[in-house]
């Protein structure tokens, strides 16, 4: 019979050979895609050469008056009809910075190309604040309101919020759904319609009779031939997901960098600090430049679809 050790070595008296292995993986931080920053109308190219202020005349909220000639030869009845000055200004400056010293740049590991990472996570960072400003013009959405702080997002509600647009002879094709994933998955997702078989084409958001077959992170199909997004930026607050429906001409976006770029990327050894300074910066400017092209859809954060 073999007796038990008295004195095995554990790993405290091997730690001085026991070698600690650093990867070459980096855990880096998950953004979602882009979304209402790729839809929206993008006046940057009218502030290449500078200017805080775009204008975009509204010649749409004030219209002629049709007459009747009751009786020929009577002098015509002229009009002027007020135009609106609509702007968005290009008041936003946003920049994220950190200096590394020369001895810690010196030792770094070389695998680790740390200031490369730390600028994708900087630009990646400025995009995100972008989009949640435009994501922020809900506030400013009343013509057009579906939905509630205390219930789903029906299917009623989806197609009223299209209808509202619609109505109002905007293009169709031309409009974009932007919901929290938690509308999506847990709402809208539930409907019967939308997952059932026997109603499987055209109109659906199934675009290939299963779910997840999709070409984008974001994109998951159509609702009455109306593309949907999904976005964690979608403002939540009082219980309540502000999700939108757009048409592209509702809302405006300007951003003003050098090789329009979302973000710009600067590096400057300062030697007053002995070390690397990198600063990552966006000047930018959003607006709403066609209210009743926007459509307001509330959604309780909590509700769910069986």
């Amino acid at each position: 019979m073999f007796s038990s050790p008295t004195d095995a070595y554990t790993a405290t008296d091997l730690a001085s050979v026991i070698p600690e292995v650093w990867t070459p993986i980096v855990n880096e931080p998950k953004f979602e895609d882009l979304t209402i920053l790729n839809f929206v109308t993008d006046l940057s190219d009218y502030i290449d050469d500078g200017g805080d202020t775009c204008h975009v005349p509204d010649i749409y909220t004030n219209e002629f008056t049709v007459q009747t000639q009751s009786t020929q030869g009577d002098a015509v009845v002229d009009e002027s009809v007020a135009s609106i000055d609509t702007t968005l200004s290009v008041n936003t400056h946003k920049y994220i910075a950190w200096i590394i010293g020369d001895k810690d740049i010196r030792q770094l590991a070389t695998k680790y190309k740390l200031n490369e990472k730390y600028a994708t996570e900087a630009r990646k960072l400025l995009t995100r604040a972008i989009e949640d400003s435009l994501f922020a013009l809900w506030s400013s959405v009343s013509t057009n309101v579906v939905g509630d702080t205390a219930t789903v997002l029906s299917d009623l509600e989806i197609r009223e919020s299209i209808n509202k647009l619609d109505s109002d002879n905007y293009e169709i094709d031309e409009t974009a759904f932007f919901v929290h994933p938690t509308v999506y998955w847990n709402q809208i997702a539930g409907i019967a319609k939308y997952y059932d078989n026997s109603m499987n084409g055209k109109p659906s958001i199934i675009r290939t009779g299963a779910f997840g077959e999709v070409s984008a992170k974001n994109y998951k199909g159509t609702l009455y031939s109306v593309d949907l997004y999904t976005s964690s930026r979608v403002v939540s607050g009082l219980q309540t997901y502000r999700n939108l429906l757009l048409h592209k001409s509702a809302f405006g976006v300007a951003i003003q960098n050098d090789g329009g770029n979302f973000a710009r990327v600067q590096a400057q050894y300062k030697l007053e600090n002995l070390g690397l300074l990198t600063v990552v910066d966006t000047i930018y400017g959003v607006a709403v430049l066609r209210e009743p092209a926007a459509v307001l859809l509330n959604a309780n954060m909590t509700a769910t679809t069986a």
